[in-house]
């Protein structure tokens, strides 16, 4: 298998349950990486998942305000295999930075880990 990632992307977004988190959002950062047939060796793009690809489809539905973030990692996960087919494992993991929580927390976290 061959693994095509992006770590910690980072992005200004609006999503969370509380209206002032809809407003105001906040800063999020996104790890993705997905697997593909790596039996032979590539030497051409159309060959492989382009990473600029993945940035382009991370930037797109980061920009659809949610209410949670477990629907965000299965959107992701669901466009990335709906443009790249050979895709065969994802796992997308987003972070937001100093949930409004009270407390003195550096990340909030929800892992999807998908196998296709």
């Amino acid at each position: 298998m061959l693994t095509i990632a992006l770590e910690q992307a980072t992005f200004h977004a609006y999503h969370g349950f509380y209206p002032e988190e809809t407003i105001i959002g906040n800063d999020f950062v996104l790890d993705i990486a997905v697997r593909i047939p790596g039996t032979v060796p590539v030497d051409d793009l159309s060959e492989t998942v382009n990473y600029q690809g993945i940035y382009e489809v991370a930037k797109t539905v980061m920009a659809v305000p949610r209410l949670l973030l477990e629907e965000v990692v299965y959107e992701l996960s669901d466009v990335l295999k709906q443009r790249y087919p050979a895709i065969q494992k994802s796992i997308v993991t987003l972070r937001k930075m100093n949930p409004p929580m009270g407390a003195s927390i550096r990340n909030s976290l929800v892992s999807l880990e998908k196998e296709y």
